[in-house]
């Protein structure tokens, strides 16, 4: 616990989560999932809600805890989006990010999120559609990152252009890396091989790409 190696999904209230990826969706209307963490006892869920994003959480039965960020953040160009989720002494705190800076600050003191740990079931991971429903993602995605910590408003600007290195399995670098998708490996023309997308992270969480075909990897 202490190298942080309990498991890659999970919100731990002193120490937050941070989900950040380049989009491009093809439009900008509808429920649509960019990431979503589900298990027995609560659920992390990053949202497109027509022209902006939103995070959700439960946590127990605690929440829903939502954050929007700002009316018209989402367009249809690439962009980098980020946002942070953590407890303080002033209660729970969230911020929202685009292309490295920051669009907005909340502080929330209604709700207490409970940890939402892998304790009686496992916490998984699907990106770009919701588990159990068909809010799925239209559009593109790249550089997705999952971290179990609320990165600081530097290490977002500093590293939001720029690829991040992993380790968490032999190395005590960046351990709060739960998962990290590049997108960059090369295709062999075996769907069977190039469906399954790497994690860098160094946890090993591949992902298996659902209804593969080779333009998904353009």
């Amino acid at each position: 616990e202490s190298k942080k190696r309990t498991g890659a999904f999970e919100f731990r209230g002193d120490d937050g989560i941070t989900i950040e990826a380049w989009l491009k969706p093809t439009g900008v209307s509808g429920q649509k999932a960019i990431a979503h963490v589900s298990g027995a006892n609560g659920e992390i869920l990053f949202q497109q809600y027509n022209h902006y994003l939103q995070l959700v959480v439960n946590s127990g039965s605690v929440g829903p805890f939502t954050f929007n960020f700002p009316n018209n953040s989402l367009d249809t160009n690439w962009n980098y989006y980020a946002v942070t989720l953590v407890s303080s002494s002033s209660g729970l705190e969230a911020k929202a990010y685009k292309n490295g800076q920051i669009k907005k600050q909340e502080i929330v003191t209604t709700y207490d999120i409970p940890n939402l740990l892998p304790t009686s079931d496992a916490l998984n991971l699907r990106i770009a559609k919701r588990h159990g429903d068909d809010r799925q993602f239209a559009g593109s995605i790249d550089e997705f990152r999952f971290w179990k910590k609320a990165r600081t408003p530097e290490q977002i600007y500093n590293y939001w252009f720029t690829p991040i290195g992993g380790g968490t399995n032999k190395h005590e670098s960046n351990i709060d890396l739960g998962c990290y998708f590049k997108f960059n490996e090369g295709i062999t023309g075996n769907d069977v091989l190039d469906k399954v997308a790497l994690d860098y992270s160094g946890r090993i969480n591949n992902g298996r790409i659902e209804g593969y075909v080779a333009s998904m990897r353009n």
